[in-house]
């Protein structure tokens, strides 16, 4: 923040709302707890509210519509409400409030976000999909936020599986699965315009329109986003400069066609561009280009089945800017001294400029959903994918490698009596020329009371490795010969990784559903997870990473998390988790073994708050909190316990049938706390929105 901002009024009455704002929401909160006491002492009287009220369904788990008292997992849903409440900037934070998760800048370009286990840089076991739509890819081996497209005025809301839901979504939803669902074309109707200023250059932009084209009801977005990164550090007697600036520019299109009444179809289509500074210590420029279409046809059977075709094709094409190297400016010497390491060897460039990667998916998928008898439901599901990968630097190969999976599964729900529901999902995969193998998951639930629901789990998954872990070979060359050094290779035989958990949950609602509370308590085996040893090799630094099955470890842990919503102005969320890795990673080869903890990597303690307060006169103030104790970044930098507090107040006008928000958002209203390195110092952000939204 500039020694300007901080001298001007705007800073002055920023800090001064930082200082209200929490006092105010206190009393709000006081006043609306007292009217909820008052009104649950008196006679019960039911309202159009309570018939109204919204019972929230989940299809993440099964791909069948499930009330939460249904679910053979534990959900999370982040509504629009929700959504609009928080002190968000970008989809990355939503994820702050979720338990369980951890997410982080790994510099101003690059997001993650992990649950429970080893985030690193690429954060994996985790997927991610769009409205249905897969969006990690093979060529990191996980998701680029910064190119997803998808802004926090197209959300209607996020579906978070917590657990391993290998049994519906495959393989990579080894620990949770996510499902981003943008809004229909026929929710809203006209013109939106969203733009934000704020510190560290932040220059955001969106541009929206739904309506109609003939028969087919659309929504149209267009969206700029760019911020300046982390500062440059001076600390700890280091000086780093740190240049990871971004800058999006995606557009959108969703369309749907209801044809007659048996029958609808959706189709999507985007592109993207963004260039990026990544890195660590030494940046350099990154050019990310991506687009995707998308159909997803839905057809009612007349006996009430349903049946649904999703197709999907992804296209991702990377190109990293770097400095030109010649051996003698790696090595520090000239090929004319004594020291020189290639001797009859002429020194040669062995870095270009430019490096370009591709990575494309087309991926089919055939499911169906009946009811056979009035206390059975199934879904049964069949799917192919081809992956595709390229990249010289990232494969020591011009031509593209590719593999085709195929997938089929079924998840079935049996309600045995009125209060007990069991749940079994099972799932064949296969790649390529490796062995099949199956995941599965059983629970039941037990309905305690009308508002009061036990649930037992258990999963057995696997998870095959991404092309990028099966195929990495990371060398410089000086011919086809010799090597001169390699980064990452890896093992000619990576076997699956392999989970079993088991997990008890509860979850109610008390004071006429106005109170929601669930909690889960797990456990969590995993085995010949893939990592990075290290070995001696014949190059010039005799040593590379291995890329193998290193890891094995257990997390068990608690985790809690309650809605409170006692009417439309107030809305207070609460979560709070524990876990507890206790394992071990193969750090080093034979001969010279090394055996390394990873308790170190365990994010103990996470907790969040978000309260949200609309008063008469359209001005809404929100706090979002967010606790993380101390712990130490997979293939990153230790971080201390932090709290971070967020702010954010929210006036409306209504003016002729449309809206004007305008809004200020405080992020990080506190000291300043690490991100992933501890370089990257979270400093607070002051952001202004304007949001004008016309019919």
């Amino acid at each position: 923040m500039s020694t300007s901002l901080r001298n001007s009024s705007l800073f002055i009455a920023v800090r001064s709302m930082c200082l209200v704002l929490p006092v105010s929401l206190a009393f709000s909160a006081v006043e609306a707890l007292s009217a909820e006491a008052s009104a649950l002492l008196s006679e019960a009287v039911l309202t159009e509210a309570d018939f109204l009220a919204e019972i929230p369904v989940a299809r993440g788990p099964t791909h069948m519509d499930q009330t939460l008292a249904q679910t053979p997992a534990s959900v999370t849903i982040l509504d629009r409400r929700t959504i609009e409440a928080s002190a968000a900037l970008g989809v990355i934070d939503l994820f702050r409030l979720v338990p369980g998760f951890q997410t982080y800048f790994v510099d101003g370009s690059r997001m993650g976000t992990t649950y429970h286990a080893l985030g690193d840089e690429y954060p994996r076991r985790l997927e991610v999909k769009v409205d249905g739509r897969s969006v990690y890819e093979s060529l990191f081996s996980a998701v680029d936020w910064s190119a997803l497209g998808v802004t926090l005025d197209d959300i209607e809301y996020v579906e978070i599986v917590r657990g391993a839901n290998a049994s519906a979504d495959g393989s990579n939803a080894f620990l949770a699965s996510i499902n981003i669902v943008t809004k229909s074309p026929l929710v809203d109707s006209g013109w939106m315009i969203n733009s934000q200023l704020g510190s560290g250059y932040i220059r955001n932009a969106n541009l929206a329109y739904t309506g109609t084209l003939g028969p087919v009801s659309h929504r149209t977005t267009l969206s700029f986003r760019s911020n300046d990164g982390f500062d440059d550090y001076f600390g700890q007697g280091q000086s780093i400069n740190i240049d990871d600036s971004s800058e999006n520019v995606s557009a959108t299109f969703r369309g749907l066609w209801t044809p007659n009444a048996r029958d609808s179809l959706e189709f999507q289509a985007g592109i993207s561009d963004s260039n990026l500074g990544i890195g660590e210590r030494d940046y350099i420029k990154r050019n990310l280009s991506s687009k995707y279409q998308y159909v997803n046809w839905n057809r009612l059977m007349a006996s009430g089945s349903r049946l649904q075709m999703l197709l999907y094709h992804n296209d991702v094409n990377v190109t990293d800017e770097v400095t030109p190297l010649f051996i003698s400016q790696a090595l520090g010497v000239p090929d004319t001294s004594s020291d020189w390491p290639l001797p009859g060897l002429a020194d040669k460039l062995v870095i270009d400029e430019s490096d370009q990667a591709e990575s494309e998916r087309w991926d089919l998928e055939l499911r169906s959903i009946a009811n056979p008898l009035e206390s059975l439901r199934a879904v049964t599901g069949i799917a192919v994918r081809h992956d595709r990968v390229k990249g010289q630097e990232l494969f020591d190969r011009s031509d593209s490698l590719s593999e085709t999976s195929h997938r089929a599964y079924t998840n079935l729900e049996w309600s045995s009596s009125d209060q007990l529901v069991f749940n079994g999902g099972l799932i064949f995969e296969k790649k390529g020329s490796a062995d099949s193998y199956f995941s599965y998951r059983l629970a039941s639930n037990y309905q305690l009371h009308p508002e009061h629901v036990v649930r037992v789990a258990f999963n057995r998954s696997f998870r095959s490795p991404t092309l990028l872990e099966n195929q990495q070979n990371q060398v410089i060359r000086y011919n086809e010969n010799i090597i001169l050094d390699a980064s990452v290779i890896s093992d000619s035989d990576i076997n699956n990784e392999r989970l079993r958990s088991v997990e008890v949950g509860y979850a109610g609602y008390l004071f006429d559903r106005r109170v929601s509370f669930d909690m889960r308590l797990f456990r969590e085996q995993l085995t010949d997870v893939i990592n990075e040893r290290r070995s001696g090799y014949p190059d010039l630094d005799n040593f590379v990473n291995i890329r193998d099955n290193t890891d094995t470890f257990n997390v068990d842990g608690v985790e809690i998390q309650t809605e409170y919503k006692p009417n439309n102005r107030f809305l207070l969320r609460a979560h709070y988790s524990y876990s507890d890795i206790d394992g071990e990673t193969i750090y080093t080869s034979p001969p010279e073994l090394e055996i390394r903890d990873l308790g170190v990597y365990s994010l103990k303690h996470g907790a969040g708050l978000l309260a949200s307060y609309a008063f008469d006169n359209n001005v809404t103030l929100s706090s979002m909190a967010s606790y993380s104790s101390a712990t130490k970044h997979y293939r990153g930098t230790a971080a201390e316990n932090h709290t971070r507090i967020d702010l954010k107040a929210l006036k409306r006008w209504n003016i002729n049938n449309s809206n004007i928000d305008l809004s200020l958002t405080v992020q990080n209203a506190g000291e300043p706390y690490s991100e992933f390195y501890f370089f990257n110092q979270f400093k607070t952000q002051y952001v202004l929105g304007l949001k004008v939204s016309m019919p």
